[in-house]
């Protein structure tokens, strides 16, 4: 592990309960779209891959109306995901391994920017993806997904490279993973969560994202990745918590702990196991 990078993508405009349920509806909410660079000894590896860049010029060719209205994408020139390489002396060849916490449009897009790379996601996603049941398919974009890669598909966690773990977190889809990225300099374990958690105030209301596949999953995966995080110390990124994004230092800056990088939060404590008469 040398190096992790936080790569801006732009921001969604979604339905605030989409990120907490039950909460604010009606009214908006800006969310980043994160990407995040580690270096390796055997190269760089690259943690989603954010929109599709058609969507700087034309939201609705790129994704169709219903989700173009739905999601109401901003993001310019700069957040192109090849411009944030270059942030750092980088190009998308550079680029060897793409692994995808799952492949909604706001995750997958710029996969087509890496064709010699392996692209990495779980086999229950990847399945999922090309053929979902009507009600999930929306925040999947076909055009993603459809030219030619070299895919590599896991079955569960997997150490995929020295310092870098998938943890499976299905839920919000079915074959979710986030990523424990292992001893980052000047960071320590960083659990970079995707949507499993879209924000610190679902750790707080200990209450899973608003979309999800299998709500019970999402809960269960939540609270493993905030155990996860108390038994290694590590600090937890969220997928969309736009009061972390700020916080965090942007390529070409390494990613690094900040006095004004919340603090990640636990889930409520049950308590000691008691056995016996109290």
């Amino acid at each position: 592990m040398t190096s992790l990078h936080l790569l801006d993508g732009g921001t969604l405009d979604v339905e605030s309960s989409v990120v907490i349920p039950s909460t604010r509806y009606g009214t908006r909410l800006t969310v980043p779209v994160q990407m995040f660079l580690v270096g390796t000894t055997h190269g760089y590896v690259l943690v989603d891959t954010g929109n599709d860049p058609r969507v700087i010029d034309d939201p609705e060719g790129a994704w169709g109306q219903k989700l173009a209205d739905s999601a109401r994408p901003t993001m310019a020139g700069h957040h192109h995901l090849a411009r944030q390489l270059q942030l750092l002396g980088l190009s998308p060849t550079d680029v060897k391994v793409v692994i995808y916490t799952h492949l909604h449009h706001d995750h997958a897009g710029g996969g087509r920017l890496f064709p010699d790379a392996v692209h990495v996601v779980q086999r229950t996603e990847h399945r999922w993806a090309m053929s979902p049941d009507p009600q999930a398919a929306g925040a999947y974009v076909a055009s993603d997904l459809a030219e030619p890669r070299s895919w590599r598909l896991a079955d569960g966690d997997w150490h995929v490279l020295p310092g870098i773990s998938l943890v499976l977190t299905p839920g919000h889809t079915p074959g979710h993973q986030s990523v424990m990225v292992w001893e980052a300099p000047d960071l320590g374990n960083v659990i970079l969560a995707g949507d499993a958690i879209n924000s610190h105030e679902n750790i707080d209301s200990n209450v899973p994202p608003g979309i999800t596949t299998d709500a019970v999953a999402a809960g269960l995966s939540m609270r493993r990745l905030t155990a996860l995080a108390d038994a290694t110390d590590a600090v937890i990124v969220t997928g969309h918590d736009m009061e972390q994004f700020r916080a965090m230092p942007k390529a070409p800056e390494r990613l690094r702990r900040t006095d004004e990088w919340p603090a990640s939060r636990r889930l409520p404590d049950p308590g000691p196991l008691r056995i016996g008469s109290s």
